[in-house]
């Protein structure tokens, strides 16, 4: 399974200036081509997101673009982790936004910000075929079960919800929240361990079921480069418009 959820709809914004594409080999000295002054002056913004941002970055991202017209933001998801992972081999990324507070202490970041809030639901089929009820019902051992690998938000906050009798219960355990939602869209497990937003994003294709635990993760929003679009992107992340963004997702407020 991908990164990106293979079959999951994502909103990135993936445009590129199109001046150099007319360029021929005897401009190259010149360092330059083209005569679009619009092309010339365009900037572009890299955001590393959690997966579970999938839906609203797309929308922010989208909103942030309209109130930038010369920034063209390009999303990349993956669970925070890999994220982390990439950047500190050298990936180029303008801002991170993770699923922990932990990831943006991995990462050499200038300036770190909460800016949303999350907790764990349990994602079924529309006609939950196991009977699941809740949270204690997951450690049966006839239903086949999806959870987060350990090592990513989702699958540290499983644990520290469900304890190791969770942990032992899985059948599966994805790279990112959106591969555990994927499972059970596709019919493939019985139930996964996702996040609120992500019933919220599915919608009717899965019925949700509340855990009944205090728990949540906090959504921290790293700067990592000087690039004047990159704080003003963290800033919108921050200011009510992008709020209420998060907020119709499912997010809770920082």
């Amino acid at each position: 399974m991908s990164e990106a959820c293979v079959g999951w709809r994502v909103r990135v914004a993936l445009r590129a200036t199109a001046a150099l594409a007319a360029c021929g080999a005897v401009l190259v000295a010149a360092g330059s081509c083209g005569d679009d002054p619009d092309a010339a002056e365009r900037r572009s913004l890299t955001v590393f997101a959690a997966s579970s941002l999938t839906d609203v970055f797309g929308d922010i991202a989208a909103a942030f673009e309209a109130a930038h017209p010369d920034v063209d933001v390009t999303l990349q998801f993956a669970g925070s982790s890999r994220l982390a992972t990439q950047i500190n081999a050298g990936a180029s990324a303008d801002v991170i936004a993770a699923a922990d507070e932990r990831t943006a202490t991995q990462v050499d970041a200038r300036q770190v910000t909460v800016f949303a809030r999350n907790r764990l639901a349990i994602a079924v089929p529309p006609d939950n075929p196991a009977g699941v009820t809740g949270l204690d019902s997951l450690t049966d051992r006839d239903l086949v079960l999806a959870l987060c690998a350990p090592d990513v938000p989702c699958g540290a906050l499983a644990e520290q919800v469900g304890g190791p009798e969770l942990v032992a219960a899985a059948d599966t355990r994805e790279p990112n929240v959106r591969g555990v939602l994927t499972k059970v869209l596709l019919g493939e497990v019985d139930a996964g361990v996702v996040y609120i937003t992500d019933l919220t994003a599915a919608g009717d294709a899965v019925t949700g079921i509340d855990i009944d635990h205090p728990a949540s993760t906090a959504y921290p929003v790293a700067l990592l480069s000087e690039s004047p679009e990159a704080a003003d992107f963290v800033a919108f992340v921050l200011s009510p418009p992008a709020q209420e963004l998060l907020a119709g997702a499912g997010f809770e407020a920082p």
